[in-house]
């Protein structure tokens, strides 16, 4: 009560333990004394945020005196035309909420909406969660309609997933397309703010900052991406001359528009995020990374990114400005207090601390930032209140789920595929057909048996031919045993493949909650697969058959014609590419000839390692499966001598066998797993020192095609510590090749 005077007009007060309630009795609650200072002060301040807390701000009224009662305003004739002067409902925040930091950083953007956001503090917040597969949790989804944000969970599909402001740019589309108030006020997550911003708009359709950092912008002829944003101009008929011109807002050079977009205010009925959606498709679409090959490094709000990451970085924005020049729409400039870069902190050329609006922290407020935080060190002082009200909330926590909301989960889990991951030969369709009769759902097309497989592939028709297309296109093939370019597969030209295996999937198991996979090629690339099982919020499961090599390259030699050294380099490519990129997932490996002579326990052991129901008890299924699973299936047989001294099987194939059999016999362990991770470099080192002698073989030729083809030997020591020598040898042509050779033993 003493210290009100002392308080300046704007100067916010913050209540602590307003909703308390440790004192039994309420007499002692601090809610009545601060109700009864609220009382006092009656038309002194304004509330901004009533909860936990309350929050205050002193309006500029003469002290010890009371405002005056205003007279009554004359009535007017009803206004036709929508007003966009900054009243609450004129405006519509919108931000991406998704699982981890990005759930913690909107929960703080929002709540700093609702305490200090002034005329704006009761305005319409949309929270929009793009990918079902990073939703954020429930406590989440509850704090979001305590603050009276409206939680908007969709799917999208973007063309570029790993450029994270991809899902920003069809989000706001998205929300521009629906009925809303006629401003929307588009937000990074990590942004807070401290005081009401300016978001007048007069007779411009937008409102921004400028970038603050060239980066991939241009400054006109010579400068180095000046080519690269002239092929933009012309690929979306934008003229280059009329780019408005800015300066950036840190390095204060000249360049042409490009904003940042951390918050950009735009009229709904313009359609900018719309038209900046379908620029930036044809973006993706033509492969027009800014940093191709020399992708660079960037601490953002959820981390340190880097690689594909950030090879299209800067092309939303760029989209937005070539959206607003293509429409003619004039982007006004939000003034430096809007959008301030806190990471970029300069004493000598920031504004006036006391009027900050908005504050763009990147990653400052996150637990573990190593970087120095202005605001928390006093550098940078803010208004009474403001960095006392952050420090009751951060460091910012990536929380992991409660125990019982874990348990809850597994109750209630997605629906599950079984990745059978076996090199060909290696027993994946006799695996598939039992868990088939285990209740599993096969493919509705599946192949037809033949002469090599007479009881079976288990094989989806459409989806083998898919995945070898995605091979061709990857100018690779089912017998290459060089590992495919990961870059490649999240480029623009593997996303029609993804929507294409999409799309079969759907079609082949429709909505089974269980089904299985089979397809020796989906070894070679795993992720990718992985990623089209958690856009249609499928929980994949691995199974690894794993077959003595020496048996398995017989077995090509005898269906297919191939050399034994290349069949065993196909083995080993195969085995450890499956091995690595099946750790995340609930697995478990399976010995073939093991799984001969008793499945039930195999199959027992599979379920237990996977949390795997059958719908089908192994009683029920016995009768079926001993139908088609008996001995005469083990066409090839090699014993553990003949793997030893056969002259084609390398020291590392023997190594590599033995460690997956360990593997399958003792239980895993990072030190085994730190062994084929260091085989499996080798190996791609191996490759790519072969690869820079000769090109990749075209992925519609056989073997048979060709009269002579080369090969590595990978050697390594057999004292534990593993190395790589490469030679070439011979391989002699393969007269019986398949185009299109499925199925195993």
């Amino acid at each position: 009560m003493f210290s009100w005077p002392m308080v300046r007009d704007g100067g916010i007060v913050i209540f602590d333990d307003y909703e308390w309630t440790f004192f039994a009795d309420e007499v002692e609650r601090p809610k009545l004394g601060i109700d009864s200072f609220l009382s006092v002060q009656s038309g002194q301040y304004r509330e901004l945020y009533r909860g936990e807390q309350v929050i205050i701000q002193k309006i500029g009224v003469a002290r010890n005196e009371r405002p005056a009662i205003p007279s009554p305003v004359p009535r007017q004739e009803p206004v036709t035309e929508a007003k966009t002067d900054g009243s609450e409902n004129d405006v519509e925040f919108v931000l991406i909420a998704e699982a981890g930091i990005l759930e913690a950083q909107a929960l703080l953007l929002c709540e700093s909406i609702r305490c200090f956001a002034g005329s704006y503090s009761r305005s319409p917040i949309t929270a929009v969660s793009p990918r079902s597969s990073r939703r954020p949790s429930a406590s989440t989804i509850d704090r979001f309609g305590q603050l009276g944000v409206d939680y908007l969970p969709i799917e999208i599909d973007s063309p570029c997933p790993q450029y994270g402001p991809s899902y920003r740019v069809h989000s706001l589309a998205h929300v521009e397309r629906r009925t809303g108030p006629p401003v929307i006020i588009m937000l990074d997550s990590d942004t807070i703010f401290i005081a009401e911003p300016d978001f007048s708009l007069g007779t411009c359709s937008a409102a921004a900052r400028p970038v603050d950092s060239k980066g991939m912008c241009t400054t006109g002829p010579g400068d180095p991406f000046d080519a690269y944003w002239r092929q933009l101009c012309v690929l979306t008929d934008v003229d280059y001359e009329h780019l408005p011109i800015v300066r950036t807002s840190v390095d204060g050079l000249a360049v042409r528009a490009s904003y940042n977009g951390g918050l950009i205010a735009a009229k709904r009925a313009s359609g900018l995020f719309q038209r900046t959606e379908d620029i930036f498709r044809k973006l993706v679409a033509a492969n027009m990374k800014p940093w191709a090959g020399a992708e660079p490094t960037y601490g953002t709000g959820t981390g340190i990114l880097q690689g594909e990451a950030t090879a299209f970085w800067g092309t939303s924005q760029a989209a937005f400005s070539l959206a607003a020049t293509a429409g003619n729409h004039s982007v006004r400039l939000l003034p430096a207090t809007h959008n301030f870069p806190l990471h970029n902190f300069n004493p000598a050329t920031a504004p006036d601390p006391a009027r900050l609006v908005h504050i763009h922290y990147h990653g400052l407020f996150n637990e573990g930032s190593a970087a120095a935080n202005p605001i928390l060190d006093g550098t940078l002082a803010l208004p009474a209140g403001i960095a006392e009200w952050l420090e009751a909330r951060l460091p910012l926590r990536q929380e992991p789920p409660p125990a019982a909301q874990m348990s809850n989960r597994a109750r209630h889990s997605r629906r599950k595929a079984i990745l059978v991951l076996g090199m060909h030969r290696s027993g994946t369709s006799m695996l598939a057909g039992t868990i088939a009769a285990l209740g599993s759902a096969p493919p509705k097309k599946p192949l037809r048996a033949d002469g090599n497989n007479p009881r079976g592939y288990w094989e989806s028709t459409p989806l083998n031919f898919a995945n070898d297309e995605l091979l061709a296109a990857a100018a690779s093939s089912w017998h290459d045993w060089r590992p495919l370019d990961p870059q490649w597969l999240q480029s623009p030209a593997a996303e029609t493949h993804r929507h294409k295996i999409k799309a079969i999937l759907a079609s082949e198991y429709s909505d089974e909650p269980l089904f299985f996979v089979k397809d020796p090629r989906i070894c070679r690339f795993i992720p990718f697969m992985s990623s089209i099982l958690a856009e249609i919020e499928v929980e994949p499961v691995a199974l690894l058959p794993l077959r003595n090599p020496l048996e398995v390259a017989y077995s090509l030699q005898r269906r297919d014609g191939l050399p034994l050294a290349k069949s065993l380099l196909l083995w080993l490519r195969h085995v450890l590419e499956a091995e690595h990129h099946s750790r995340h997932m609930p697995r478990c490996f399976i010995r073939h000839e093991q799984f001969l002579i008793d499945w039930r326990h195999h199959v027992e052991r599979a379920a237990d390692k996977t949390s795997i129901a059958w719908p089908t008890h192994s009683d029920q299924a016995e009768t079926e499966i001993g139908r088609f699973l008996t001995a005469d299936l083990h066409h090839e047989r090699a014993t553990a001598g003949e793997l030893q001294n056969h002259p084609d099987v390398t020291p590392l194939i023997r190594t590599a066998y033995d460690i997956l059999c360990a593997m399958a016999d003792d239980g895993d362990s990072q030190k085994l797993r730190d062994e084929l991770d260091l085989m499996r470099a080798k190996f791609d080192d191996a490759c790519d020192v072969l690869g820079a002698r000769r090109r990749r073989p075209s992925p519609t030729i056989c073997a048979a095609s060709a009269t002579q083809s080369t090969a590595p030997i990978v050697s390594s020591a057999s004292n534990g510590t593993h190395w790589c020598t490469i030679e070439t040898i011979s391989l002699p042509s393969a007269p019986h090749c398949s185009r299109r050779p499925v199925g195993d033993d």
